[in-house]
């Protein structure tokens, strides 16, 4: 029984314990149906295709069921692996064990210490000398503390793994302040731009429907997490009181860090209801576009042999990346 990433084009055919991530049931030339299937252990995820698709294979091949596939035959597509299905089983968390395995052996996990930084993060946090940033930053973060600390950063084009969306946001912190001594110069408040950093992507924990990331929320798909993010915000500064100033005005540190939630994708094109206009949410968006772009880079050349080419990244305008170093 081998794991996903054991495989490679001298395998012609393998058995294979993994969980279906996401189905997609697709109609061939001819006018059949047939399914794509994406497949993942901890160790990696791969595609799949079952040609001969009846009912009850779409009845039971659901997302984040755990299936033994017997005999897959392992082929390349366009310097990609990918798996022929056919034979299969349905397996229970009781099964898995008659394998030596559990569920949770068919996650991938962020690769770091989540406890450890999130404590790291915290005690950055608790030293804020801005009020209004430390309390709604530390108080919406605490408010869905587990989602933050397992959901992943998206489905598919960045941080889609368990602990994704603490592991990408608290890069874009760790970011932050590597480079604040460089730019010591100039005018940036450090603090905003690391509650930016945290609260720009809180609204995946209502966008996304679970921690295993196999689908977007009704809210995620109709209202999108730069919004849900913005109005969570909200909702905390009013129940904190810190919505407006004593002399009712609405309070300025607030409104600064709504900014850098909904201008966080960087153009209106992107997705961000408005662009940056400070020197923060610019920061900010490039942080998140590059530590974006680098994970999918990254894991699309984990997938292709050395000194070969991935395939085009929609991601990443549609580029293709050679993969030169082993």
């Amino acid at each position: 029984m081998k794991k996903i990433n054991e495989l490679n084009n001298t395998v012609s055919s393998t058995d294979l314990v993994v969980r279906l991530e996401k189905v997609i049931v697709s109609t061939a030339t001819n006018g059949s149906s047939y399914l794509i299937l994406n497949l993942s252990d901890k160790t990696g995820r791969v595609e799949a295709r079952k040609w001969t698709v009846t009912d009850e294979d779409k009845q039971l091949l659901q997302p984040n069921a755990f299936v033994l596939f017997k005999n897959a035959a392992v082929n390349e597509f366009r310097g990609v692996l990918q798996l022929k299905v056919s034979d299969y089983s349905i397996l229970s968390e009781v099964d898995l064990n008659h394998f030596g395995l559990e569920g949770k052996d068919f996650f991938i996990e962020a690769p770091i210490n989540i406890e450890k930084n999130y404590a790291e993060l915290m005690s950055i946090l608790e030293s804020l000398t801005n009020q209004t940033y430390r309390e709604l930053t530390i108080s919406l973060i605490k408010k869905y503390e587990k989602e933050f600390l397992t959901y992943p950063a998206a489905m598919s084009i960045h941080h889609n793994v368990k602990g994704g969306l603490f592991w990408h946001s608290f890069t874009l912190v760790k970011n932050a302040l590597a480079l604040k001594p460089s730019y010591a110069y100039a005018s940036i408040d450090w603090e905003l731009l690391i509650c930016g950093a945290i609260l720009h992507d809180i609204g995946k924990v209502i966008e996304i429907i679970d921690s295993t990331g196999t689908d977007y929320s009704l809210q995620g798909k109709v209202i999108g997490h730069i919004s849900i993010g913005n109005t969570e915000l909200n909702k905390v500064a009013e129940e904190l009181n810190l919505y407006k100033d004593e002399q009712g005005n609405i309070n300025e540190s607030l409104t600064l860090l709504q900014h850098m939630i909904i201008a966080s994708h960087g153009k209106k094109e992107y997705g961000s209801p408005t662009e940056p206009v400070i020197i923060e949410a610019i920061m900010l968006s490039m942080f998140d576009d590059l530590d974006a772009k680098v994970f999918k880079i990254n894991d699309e050349l984990n997938k292709v042999e050395h000194k070969t080419w991935t395939p085009r990244i929609i991601s990443v305008d549609g580029k293709m990346f050679y993969k030169h170093k082993k």
